[in-house]
């Protein structure tokens, strides 16, 4: 099994796939939007600062693969990181650069602002993520995690996303462009991403709580501006409608939804920010991923050119199954993350990613039927009259028909055994509780402890699963990594009140793996093991 797996799978997609588009994408968009002419003997250096962002990728990625072999990898997870972070600055005094050349009055100047932003929220994620691999003792590490997550994607990808909307949602709807208020968005967001920062660095729930109100509020200029433009599309749909368009619709709802569960939470648990787990898989899948290849949909027909008919046909065949694609995405998304039941997430994030990962086929078929149009080797797609909204039908009948399978959203599988959601048993030796916990399925088994009130717990984590577990009281006790076969004994101490345990790997406590350590009632006595 591949060490680290998904925070390597994360990291291939986050800096591999969304890094290298921003950069290149905002770079062509600066020299299109500024209407600048940098011949291609000039290129040089961007090409150069790409591999140095690549190079840094590698070395970031072989940090985290080598965890379990070499015990400094933090130093080469580092070195990466400081190679990446080198080479956004680098990106971002290159498009200020370009922006302060260019004549003044071109109409999205905004947009490259924001670019510019995004290129510079990058090192500072970097150097957070270096600081995560070297993994903080107490709280520190899911402060930083916290604290990681707003620089990279609502700062670096959230940058980036509004600054092109502003001009790209018109075309992928083949409207009208919408009024542009990116100078205001990004005037508010500039300031909200620090706020939330130090509000999640220094656990201030009310500070980071009033960034996110006013990150929050620079989006919703943007959407309810976009919203407009859809609600006039729809009038008068004919072939508009497609996994372009509604992708880049959706994007932005599922980051004002990511929001306003932060906002929540944050003030919630004003004082306890190292709870929180930030919604990752919605930001990534359902933000960061959708947008990405909605954007592509439009972006690679319309910049490979060859005229109207080439265009037309590239776009068809890259947007075939669209809405049945969106509607698996979305709705797969949404069932992944409500679910407890282990093997209907396991299904219904194969639908949600599949359909995302489905257009790397369908632009490889573009490409070359696009290309056979140019070369006059094939005809072109004839003109579409209409959109395929039978196909929202077909992927909600299949959603419903995968939940049906499984009984429902809430039957849980894995805790079919009764055992796992009812009090542990242990053994109380001179004051002393303990119990062994195991880890499998991404799930803690068993996830209730009930501890006499004043005993002293002691917990052995046995890893049965395939990857990196790990356990975390809310007390600040852990046990540090465990990998798979192996096991860890810590002492969390005199138990008098209630507490939380969770995994810190990334993503599982979001996924489930949280356990409970209950006082127990002083009228019962002590479980033992039989």
């Amino acid at each position: 099994m591949l060490p680290e797996f998904r925070w390597v799978l994360i990291h291939l997609f986050t800096l591999g796939a969304i890094t290298n588009s921003i950069v290149v994408w905002s770079q062509y968009f600066t020299e299109k939007l500024l209407e600048l002419h940098i011949p291609d003997s000039q290129r040089g250096p961007q090409l150069l600062k790409i591999r140095i962002l690549n190079a840094g990728i590698i070395v970031t990625l072989a940090g985290q693969l080598l965890s379990q072999a070499f015990a400094q990898h933090w130093i080469i997870t580092s070195l990466g990181a400081l190679l990446i972070s080198g080479a956004l600055l680098w990106h971002a005094l290159s498009l200020a650069q370009q922006l302060l050349k260019a004549p003044p009055g071109q109409r999205y100047r905004g947009a490259i602002v924001a670019y510019v932003a995004s290129a510079s929220c990058l090192p500072f994620g970097a150097l957070a993520g270096g600081f995560l691999a070297k993994e903080l003792s107490n709280t520190g590490q899911e402060r930083v995690v916290l604290a990681h997550v707003i620089i990279n994607i609502l700062g670096f990808v959230g940058f980036a996303a509004l600054g092109s909307l502003t001009f790209l949602f018109g075309r992928v709807w083949h409207t009208a462009p919408s009024k542009d208020y990116t100078r205001f968005s990004v005037a508010l967001m500039v300031p909200s991403l620090p706020i939330m920062v130090a509000g999640a660095l220094f656990n201030q729930g009310y500070v980071a709580a009033a960034g996110l109100i006013l990150y929050t509020f620079a989006w919703l200029l943007g959407i309810f501006s976009w919203a407009r433009i859809v609600l006039e599309a729809c009038q008068d749909p004919g072939d508009r409608i497609n996994f372009a368009a509604a992708s880049v619709a959706t994007a932005p709802l599922w980051l004002l939804g990511s929001l306003i569960y932060l906002i929540i939470q944050t003030l919630s648990h004003p004082d306890t920010l190292f709870h929180l787990s930030p919604p990752t898989l919605a930001l990534l899948i359902g933000f960061g991923a959708q947008l990405l290849f909605g954007v592509m949909s439009y972006l690679l027909p319309a910049t490979m050119g060859g005229g109207e008919a080439a265009i037309r046909t590239g776009t068809y065949r890259v947007n075939v199954a669209g809405l049945f694609r969106w509607t698996l995405l979305n709705g797969g998304l949404l069932i992944w993350l409500s679910t407890e039941n282990s093997w209907l997430r396991v299904c219904a994030s194969l639908l949600s990613i599949g359909a995302l990962v489905a257009f790397i086929p369908l632009l490889a078929t573009a490409v070359k039927a696009q290309r056979g149009v140019i070369t006059k080797k094939r005809t072109a797609a004839p003109l579409q009259e209409r959109s395929h909204f039978n196909q929202i039908t077909a992927g909600i009948s299949l959603l419903a028909l995968l939940i049906a399978c499984f009984g429902g959203l809430n039957l849980d599988s894995s805790n079919s055994s009764t055992t796992i959601n009812t009090p542990a048993p242990g053994e109380l030796n001179d004051n002393t509780y303990a119990i062994t916990i195991s880890a499998g399925n991404l799930i803690f088994t068993p996830k209730i402890i009930e501890v006499p009130a004043g005993a002293i717990l002691e917990v052995t984590l046995v890893n049965e699963d395939t990857m990196v577990h790990d356990l975390k009281f809310a007390n600040g006790v852990r046990t540090g990594r465990v990998a798979p076969g192996e096991k860890a004994t810590v002492t969390v101490g005199q138990i008098t009140t209630d507490m939380e345990g969770w995994c810190t790997i990334a993503g599982h406590r979001a996924q489930g793996m949280v356990l409970n350590v209950r006082v127990q009632d002083p009228n019962t006595g002590a479980e033992s093991a039989p």
